[in-house]
């Protein structure tokens, strides 16, 4: 009994030591990276088989999680079927394409499997904001410092943040999903109650214990991934996380159940602190600077969307087969680009073509359902863990859909798998009660 319990922490810290590894060679986003990555997910599933498969429970994850399953499922048996039956235009890149997806499944299943109490669940929400610290540390450190080369890969410095990913905009979208589940996870710790007592001295105990709590020390870690978020200068990934923010705090604001008196003002915190305060110290200005000399006539991505249509159109039901864009696109290109266009900057446009419509549009509607469940968890849940942490996940869940429109972030794996994480706690904060 005693091996197995140790077993069963062994696999759950080696999840969250993963959550923390995934950011950090190059955001997992060259072979070898992700290949990392899938090496420790295939090795971690292998030990919980052989040591699960033969018990009633412990094996499989709850009943609840399993839109996260029919979402990664259907893209699994899209990229099957592309290869039994020849589809893909290109199998190579589509058997890569699917062992990483094979890995996003097994990850989710380790997830749901081994978080499952409250105290898993904010542990992994540590491990989360622990990432994004980081990444949000090291960052702002080479934008501050400026050197040639960062010192960690060699790469060459870039004038917007992009910490340890190899893109600036898959680093904002990355602090944006952290950003979103921690402000949830604050929202979870805040007092339901105002405290009656109108004393000056009960006020200023309050006070006392609020700096001493561990909402400062998420506050300030959070105020340290917004800088880093400025700093890379992303117009979309910081106008869809603003965007996000506000539409979730309105449906909170007006649903939440047994709503925390605090709420409105933490809210609003983070909008005049935040965007204003620490904006204006750390290169906000800059950011409506690439604002406001956005040109549609100067930008290519428009373009590559247009001349991505009649790929659409050609390979709309069985689809081109996954990771075949970059070959492709140059196929359908009109015209020359200032650039090379390896993705879409659209992942709608994008996964349409490689996995075709029907598989897009079954994906859509599963993660539409687990954003729906979250919406739920916030108006049904009594549970304060519970809500704030459907809050954070239905933010991070609208904010990829609109980052998404305009840019590639999910094929970036640790993007991907951190999406999928926050995807698994929304579902494991669902109805049905966890372990105290």
């Amino acid at each position: 009994m005693g091996f197995l319990f140790m077993f069963n922490k062994f696999i759950f810290y080696s999840l969250c030591s993963l959550i923390i590894w995934l950011p950090i060679p190059l955001g997992s986003n060259r072979p070898w990276a992700w290949a990392v990555s899938e090496v420790v997910v295939f090795l971690l599933f292998f030990l919980h088989c052989l040591f699960n498969i033969n018990k009633k429970n412990g094996f499989s994850p709850p009943l609840r999680t399993w839109p996260i399953f029919s979402l990664i499922g259907v893209l699994l048996l899209t990229l099957l079927s592309q290869i039994i039956f020849s589809y893909s235009t290109d199998p190579i890149q589509t058997q890569i394409i699917l062992l990483k997806t094979v890995s996003f499944f097994m990850f989710a299943w380790l997830i749901c499997t081994y978080t499952f109490d409250k105290k898993r669940i904010v542990t992994i929400i540590y491990s989360l904001i622990i990432a994004g610290l980081v990444q949000a540390i090291y960052a702002t450190f080479l934008n501050l410092s400026s050197p040639s080369d960062t010192p960690i890969f060699s790469f060459e410095y870039a004038q917007r943040a992009n910490g340890s990913f190899v893109y600036h905009n898959h680093l904002a979208n990355y602090l944006a999903i952290i950003l979103s589940l921690g402000i949830g996870f604050i929202i979870s710790e805040l007092n339901i109650k105002k405290n009656s007592n109108s004393k000056v001295s009960h006020y200023l105990r309050d006070l006392i214990k609020a700096l001493l709590s561990k909402k400062l020390v998420i506050r300030l870690c959070l105020i340290i991934i917004v800088v880093a978020l400025l700093l890379t200068r992303s117009r979309m990934g910081n106008i869809a996380f603003l965007v996000s923010l506000s539409l979730v705090s309105v449906f909170a604001l007006k649903f939440y159940r047994s709503k925390p008196w605090s709420l409105k003002y933490l809210i609003i915190s983070f909008f005049v602190l935040d965007t204003l305060i620490v904006g204006s110290l750390f290169g906000a200005d800059k950011l409506q600077e690439r604002l406001a000399e956005t040109s549609f006539i100067e930008e290519t991505r428009d373009e590559v969307i247009k001349d991505s249509i009649p790929l659409f159109e050609e390979y709309f039901i069985p689809g081109s087969g996954g990771g075949s864009y970059y070959g492709l696109f140059p196929t359908s290109q009109s015209m020359p680009y200032s650039g090379f266009y390896d993705h879409a900057h659209n992942e709608y446009i994008q996964f349409a073509i490689e996995f075709g419509f029907l598989t897009c549009f079954f994906s859509l509607l599963s993660l539409l359902y687990i954003l729906y469940i979250c919406f739920n968890n916030m108006t049904q849940r009594t549970s304060s863990l519970y809500q704030g942490v459907s809050f954070g996940v239905a933010t991070a869940i609208t904010f990829m859909m609109l980052h998404i429109i305009v840019d590639f972030p999910l094929q970036a794996t640790a993007n991907a798998m951190t999406f999928i994480v926050v995807l698994c706690l929304g579902l494991l904060s669902s109805k049905k009660r966890l372990a105290k």
